[in-house]
């Protein structure tokens, strides 16, 4: 049980809340896409899933197996999100400054908002 406690379920709880913000910022992120790529945005599912296992087991090493305060979490979130962001930023001439802000933010309000509802919903081991 400790391995659902711990993995399974702020993986699906990150997955829940990570799907309905991109749906209700879907426009932001297409507009953005299409405007750097000149195409419409297509996601390769492998990459994705790369990503979420790689968010997810970060989120599990670093701060759900030593229940460590959900403060931690919203930093973790908001470095991992931040230095995805910048150098995007960084990278690409058409990439705003609006997306890396906003994604920043979310990036720590999504690890925070995970780590707190495992640590309500699971017993501390």
């Amino acid at each position: 049980m400790q391995i659902f406690d711990q993995l399974v379920l702020p993986g699906l709880i990150l997955l829940v809340i990570d799907g309905i913000f991109l749906f209700a910022n879907k426009d932001m992120f297409q507009l953005q896409v299409a405007e750097v790529q000149r195409v419409v945005l297509e996601v390769r599912s492998l990459g994705a899933i790369i990503c979420y296992a790689l968010l997810i087991f970060g989120l599990y090493y670093f701060i759900i197996k030593d229940r460590r305060p959900v403060k931690d979490a919203m930093l973790l979130g908001f470095l991992v999100y931040g230095v995805y962001e910048s150098t995007t930023y960084a990278l690409l001439k058409k990439w705003r400054l609006r997306t890396l802000l906003i994604d920043t933010l979310w990036g720590g309000i999504l690890f925070g908002l995970t780590t707190l509802l495992t640590y309500k919903l699971t017993p501390k081991h």
